[in-house]
């Protein structure tokens, strides 16, 4: 059994963020994540949000809030938007690279839902120079990283963590790790509608009885490359890219970014023109390479044909404004656990996405987690170990009923069947909009998707580098959180934001309120947060 201060999983900017803020406060940490270091993460690349040439940040904040539909929790936006510019200016001063105005400054772009060009960048390039300059500062604090590490059981007691469980692929063992704090921030659900793949971090929360928050509001882009699995990066409509018709003809892309999602959803062939960059064109360089390749498609001449895609999952564990995990109020933590980036629902987005603060919500969300952590768990002591013993016994009795060889008259289930089926069936849901009916049939398909994935076939018997020992586990949790999804949608009888009822097609002032799902199905609410003064940022009379 292994010790540790804090333990975090996932290996993206929320992650690292965590990591390298814990570590720098004199924890000591282990990052584990269930693939290859490294991994960029594409949603990384729509630049980062902050009002670098406004006075205030009341623009942003408003914008944010107005995106997200008035339920963003509104103190938690105040203060996120005010950081902005620091974060910006951190990331600049550990290596980031932004594109630059004649003034000297970051240049600033105006993206969809903005009031005033806001959202600074590197082209596409973001999300490998935040990537680099993220663990560059893990690795000048000291944080372990270790690849191929498979969550398996969140250990607590009482609603405490004690450790976690986890595969090691590389050792090919079942190990225990003790710790004082957990950070869960490996990405969430927003693969589910495109690979049917689920989050570990998620699923270990569910497992612990720890209800999710916000898992009906599944955000899209409208800029998914058609017939492949690229998305092209938003900052592309405010770097002289046109949106149209293959026939030319305009495409009038509207105000926001659900404008321009359901503009795309509605034309008869969208494509998009990116043969009028000008000095923009160098920042997407691995952009058109990456079409030439991908399509042989040259986008210096030819028009690239475009598709609505989802793309973020706004829902995830519940946290509060230090990242840590609550339990249906505000007042309760399950103590020790935090979560960050795409795992949390942080309160920042609400029931929409506004360009940039993806990128923005991942930083500070990490940042919050990894300082808060460090700072609460000087007075604790590691406690448990018992109890993470007993998880590991338990975990390898779980490994080894799985690795049994199963015989049955149905055949062999594979993990490719269950993931697509479950990708299609959230795609199909949610896109464009859905209705009771439409998810009671939805949910009664999960029930069948349930059996089957628990029935996967494992063809390699060991865990030695054992990957499909990890796909089927992440397929297993990509039903248990489509399965949440949908119940959280049923239970939303109204349109807002990024979700759509066509049976309740009004918003309800009497559901502004996040959605809580727990394992079971059990459905809750939680109160939205107002201004720290008790009093709303923007009230919601004010949505003009």
């Amino acid at each position: 059994m292994e010790v540790w201060d804090v333990v975090v999983l996932g290996d993206g900017p929320a992650g690292l963020a965590a990591a390298s803020n814990a570590a720098s406060e004199g924890a000591n940490v282990l990052l584990m994540t269930t693939e290859a270091l490294g991994r960029r993460d594409p949603r990384m690349a729509d630049g980062l949000a902050a009002a670098i040439d406004e006075s205030t940040n009341r623009g942003h904040r408003e914008d944010t809030i107005r995106s997200g539909a008035f339920l963003s929790d509104q103190d938690i936006v105040a203060s996120v938007t005010s950081s902005a510019v620091r974060e910006a200016d951190l990331l600049e001063r550990r290596g980031v690279i932004f594109r630059r105005d004649l003034r000297g400054l970051p240049h600033v772009r105006r993206l969809p839902g903005h009031g005033q060009p806001r959202v600074i960048g590197s082209g596409d390039a973001d999300s490998r120079e935040l990537q680099q300059v993220m663990e560059e500062q893990c690795m000048r604090h000291g944080v372990v990283r270790r690849s191929d590490q498979i969550p398996l059981r969140l250990v607590h007691t009482g609603q405490r963590v004690q450790g976690i469980v986890v595969a090691d692929l590389t050792g090919g063992r079942i190990l225990g790790l003790q710790c004082k704090a957990l950070i869960l921030a490996d990405g969430g659900a927003s693969d589910l509608a495109h690979t049917g793949r689920g989050g570990h971090g998620l699923s270990l929360a569910l497992d612990a009885d720890l209800p999710l928050r916000d898992m009906e509001f599944l955000a899209s882009t409208p800029l998914g490359v058609r017939d492949t699995s690229m998305t092209l990066p938003l900052g592309l409509l405010a770097d002289g890219a046109v949106v149209c018709e293959s026939d030319g003809s305009p495409i009038d892309l509207g105000d926001d970014l659900n404008s321009a999602v359901n503009a795309v959803r509605t034309a008869k062939e969208a494509v998009i023109d990116l043969r009028d960059l000008g000095e923009a064109r160098p920042w997407y360089d691995a952009t058109f390479r990456l079409l030439a390749q991908r399509l042989g498609v040259d986008a210096d001449r030819q028009t690239v044909a475009i598709e609505p895609r989802a793309y973020a999952s706004l829902g995830g564990i519940p946290v509060d404004e230090e990242g840590r995990a609550v339990i249906g109020s505000w007042s309760r933590w399950f103590t020790g656990l935090y979560a960050a980036g795409g795992t949390a629902c942080t309160g920042l987005h609400g029931a929409g996405l506004l360009p940039g603060n993806l990128v923005l919500d991942a930083l500070t969300s990490g940042r919050a987690a990894g300082a808060s952590a460090a700072a609460w768990l000087v007075d604790q002591a590691h406690g448990g170990s018992n109890a993470v013993a007993e998880a590991v016994e338990q975990a390898e009795a779980d490994v080894a009923a799985m690795m049994a060889p199963v015989e049955s008259e149905d055949g062999v289930v594979r993990i490719g069947s269950v993931t697509s089926s479950v990708s299609a069936l959230i795609r199909n849901v949610f896109d464009g909009g859905t209705s009771g009916d439409e998810l009671a049939a939805a949910l009664e398909t999960v029930e069948t998707l349930e059996v089957s994935a628990e029935a996967l076939h494992l063809d390699d018997r060991s865990l030695v580098a054992n990957a499909n020992f990890e796909a089927v586990l992440a397929a297993q949790h990509g039903v248990q959180q489509a399965r949440v999804m949908l119940q959280s949608a049923m239970a939303r009888t109204e349109t807002r934001g990024v979700h759509v009822r066509h049976d309740h097609p009004d918003m309800d002032a009497e559901q502004m309120h996040h959605t809580l799902i727990s394992s079971d199905g059990t459905v809750d609410t939680l109160a939205v947060r107002k201004g720290v003064s008790g009093h709303w940022v923007l009230a919601p009379s004010e949505s003009a």
